[in-house]
């Protein structure tokens, strides 16, 4: 791996959020695509028939060499998308070597042979077996938000499982995740990890290329799109598209903890995560002790904790939400204002906000924290099972046992106690949304299903032929009827069988062996 196969003349500039420097990185032409297709799949046929443990020995190698060069994926995520350096340490670069270790017990049980039991009555002398063999070549079109950790779900299910990987990054993010490419592909076969370069129109011509699966994240719009394109080619399809995660926070909370918690989930990456926190539905009981301790938490937080917006179409979604809620009457508690030079916006805390605003119903992918007073959990139960999204949510109560009944009811893919969006780490549990949060599923053994298809291999130790097969005669009628009859309950026939039996095998001995 390691070259693009040509490139056209056109080009992304890759910018560092802070200076606006940028990076020109040249988009792959057709042609290109189409080779990088070609060579994936003649390095998968040999890979597929490697034993697993000969392909995890190979990522764990790779994921040992990413911990060892953290530094260099560290400074490329600041450069690209601003992230600051302990959410590029924590978050992006310290994981590989955890998340092959936990894909691998994934994979292992989930594709073990499976040995299925057959009825001796109805199937004789026969045995049958299930195998899951991978597809073949899988299209990843990444998103930029986590140029790095964010490939660790789709490329080491994919690769472990005998698949080769094609990868189109974010145009915004083009040389942090081709790092992580670039790692795998020195430990693994030539050809079999690619990547390809440019901007949507690249990724549509990924599925035009002959991929045999595709896992997609992005936003609504795009992931329509994709899973269109894919469904017109029978290229099955993993795709997550977006979320609107909401906090419902009860009078019981642990305060302390449920501010705490709620600011890192809204915050983190700049609130530049799918299953970031955008609103909290918080009990009118404690709402403004909440809003206050919220406010002074957030007034203390730097821009070395708070990066800023990855993009300039990023700043401008929140700009223009921040203003309409402003405009329709929400209060801002802190924030609000940008500075007006660079990407970087200020944590910025809503209160009085409802479904009018763009803020509570569209995702917001940014620093903002829309807050809706609510009398009681029903009543915020009620506004997420309407939300356009449904990919997570989370219950802060000292209540245990009332916030498992209230997760219940919640129409999303995840649901916390406590805490929130964790889990979107956790290779053993699947990551998954409703609605326009799209049906795909990241990690867990269900996610397996964009990797492997199922084979099954039965086989017949009878010595002779089957009583159901050529020539049909009344014989054969015969015994149909009676077997219906005996399966109902009408018995009387059923002395029968055994002299119906012997005279179809006679027939068809007669018949085929004479």
């Amino acid at each position: 791996m390691g070259e693009l196969y040509g490139t056209t003349n056109g080009t992304h500039a890759s910018r560092d959020p802070s200076t606006s420097n940028g990076v020109a990185v040249r988009a792959s032409s057709a042609d290109a695509i189409a080779r990088a297709v070609t060579a994936a799949r003649a390095a998968q046929e040999r890979w597929r028939l490697e034993p697993v443990d000969v392909r995890i020995d190979a990522l764990k190698r790779a994921a040992k060499q990413m911990l060892r060069r953290r530094a260099e994926a560290i400074e490329l995520a600041q450069r690209e998308m601003g992230k600051v350096p302990a959410e590029g340490l924590f978050i992006e670069t310290l994981g590989p070597l955890d998340n092959v270790g936990a894909w691998a017990r994934v994979v292992r049980k989930a594709t073990a042979r499976r040995k299925v039991a057959l009825n001796p009555l109805s199937f004789p002398h026969k045995r049958a077996y299930v195998d899951s063999v991978p597809r073949g070549v899988v299209g990843v079109i990444a998103p930029w938000n986590f140029p790095i950790a964010g490939l660790y779900r789709p490329l080491f299910p994919a690769l472990m499982t005998g698949n080769a990987v094609v990868l189109k990054p974010s145009e915004y993010t083009p040389l942090s995740s081709e790092w992580f490419a670039l790692r795998l592909a020195e430990e693994l076969p030539e050809g079999l990890v690619q990547t390809v370069q440019g901007d949507g129109h690249v990724g549509a011509q990924l599925i035009d290329a002959g991929i045999d699966a595709c896992v997609f994240t992005g936003s609504p719009r795009a992931g329509r799109t994709v899973r269109i394109h894919c469904a017109e080619r029978g290229i099955p399809s993993s795709i997550e598209m977006g979320g609107k995660d909401a906090a419902i926070v009860l009078a019981d909370c642990d305060l302390a903890r449920s501010v705490a918690g709620i600011t890192h989930w809204t915050l983190g990456n700049a609130g530049q995560a799918c299953g970031a926190i955008e609103i909290a539905y918080v009990e009118q009981k404690i709402a403004s002790s909440f809003l206050e301790r919220m406010r002074l938490a957030w007034t203390r937080l730097t821009p070395e904790s708070v990066p800023p917006l990855g993009n300039q179409r990023q700043l401008d979604i929140v700009l223009s939400q921040v203003e309409d809620a402003r405009a329709k009457g929400a209060r801002v508690v802190c924030g609000g204002a940008y500075p007006g030079k660079g990407l970087w916006y200020p944590p910025t805390l809503l209160d009085g906000c409802d479904d009018r605003m763009a803020v509570m119903t569209d995702e917001t992918f940014g620093p903002v924290l829309a807050v809706a007073r609510i009398e009681g959990a029903a009543e915020a139960i009620r506004k997420l099972n309407r939300s356009r999204y449904g990919l997570g949510a989370s219950i802060w109560t000292r209540d245990l046992a009332r916030a498992e009944r209230l997760a219940a009811r919640m129409d999303v893919g995840v649901v916390n106690v406590n805490n929130h969006s964790f889990t979107g780490a956790i290779p053993s549990l699947p990551w998954s949304g409703t609605r326009e949060t799209g049906f795909g599923v990241a990690n867990g053994p269900e996610s397996l299903a964009t990797f492997v298809r199922p084979r099954v291999t039965a086989v017949d130790a009878s010595n002779g032929p089957e009583l159901y097969w050529m020539p049909y005669d009344e014989a054969l009628r015969d015994l149909g009827e009676t077997l219906a009859d005996a399966q109902i309950g009408l018995v009387a026939g059923a002395w029968k069988l055994p002299f119906l039996m012997r005279k179809r095998i006679k027939t068809l001995r007669d018949f085929f062996f004479r």
